[in-house]
């Protein structure tokens, strides 16, 4: 439970909004942009480093790790969780991909770019993964370069693919199907193809020297991320508790938890701490995460695809 002193101060912030005058939509609130050029370079070494969830901003990453590779380029790939800051910081290019997250990316994601050495005018590049339309996948892609030119990069690209979403909250477990049904269970080969093309168009953005500049725009989205709207959504869950009798002690709730908010010894969640990733529910094999949210009960993301009979095609360098 938040302190009546965040409370207030939220309370506050909301009601300054509300006598704000009308600002016009799609104006720059910030612009991207190197603090230096960078040289024509071949690209030797590369990083391509993911924050993932249920997997989908993961097999991009994935993807564009293995067309780097294709052209000779040496890459460190991984979770933001799992790889050297120190090495993926001496590379030719640096590539950092989350999903968005409440119309912007993780604070997990951008703990870890301010965790990063000076990257010393290094290229750097972007890519989102959005369960929808909507979703202010643009300004979230931006605020991974904004990090990373506060540490030094160069900004050379930025790119957003959608995918099913995977947002937990919307799976309830009353629910018979999906309605109306996707018409395609994204990402695809088509998204596979964009994501090769994007790491080529990266390829040559670096060996032709090129820099890009990046304009987040005020949007209803944009302008909502400065309220927490996670912290607005916490007050509609309920009952977030791992289940003793369903859990098998796997630890999978406990790996994917950005927050360490999960004790397996005592089967309860930090909800506290917890920032509704939904890390927990949406990749319990055993459906042993509790959560309700408007009194409903909820089911992960993998149960969901179960119930729907819905299945992803892997791309050709995953299927091994």
């Amino acid at each position: 439970m938040e302190s009546r002193r965040t409370f207030l101060k939220k309370s506050a912030l909301i009601g300054a909004a509300a006598t704000l005058p009308a600002i016009p939509s799609g104006c720059t609130i910030s612009t991207i942009e190197a603090n230096t050029s960078i040289e024509p370079r071949k690209i030797n070494t590369a990083a391509v480093v993911w924050y993932s969830q249920t997997g989908n901003t993961q097999k991009c990453g994935k993807v564009l790790a293995k067309t780097f590779e294709k052209t000779g380029i040496t890459v460190i790939n991984g979770e933001v969780r799992d790889v050297d800051r120190i090495k993926i910081s001496e590379v030719d290019l640096l590539v950092i991909g989350a999903p968005v997250f409440y119309y912007d990316i993780p604070d997990f994601v951008k703990d870890y770019i301010q965790s990063l050495p000076d990257l010393k005018g290094t290229p750097v590049a972007a890519y989102v993964t959005f369960g929808g339309p909507e979703g202010n996948q643009h300004n979230a892609a931006c605020s991974i370069l904004e990090g990373l030119v506060q540490k030094q990069g160069v900004p050379v690209g930025l790119k957003a693919f959608m995918t099913i979403s995977s947002y937990a909250l919307n799976f309830k477990a009353s629910d018979k199907e999906i309605s109306p049904k996707p018409k395609a269970i994204l990402p695809d080969q088509n998204t596979y193809k964009n994501v090769r093309a994007y790491a080529e168009f990266l390829n040559s953005e670096v060996e032709q020297g090129h820099t890009s500049v990046f304009k987040k725009t005020l949007t209803s989205r944009e302008f909502s991320t400065y309220f927490g709207p996670e912290w607005w959504t916490k007050l509609l869950v309920g009952n977030h508790t791992i289940i003793e009798e369903k859990c098998v002690g796997c630890g999978t709730c406990v790996e994917k938890c950005p927050t360490d908010s999960i004790d397996l010894d005592t089967f309860t969640v930090n909800t506290d701490n917890c920032v509704l990733c939904c890390g927990c529910i949406n990749n319990c094999e055993y459906q042993a995460v509790n959560m309700e949210y408007s009194k409903e009960k909820i089911i992960g993301f993998k149960e969901f695809l179960k119930k729907n009979n819905l299945k992803f095609e892997l791309p050709v360098e995953l299927r091994t």
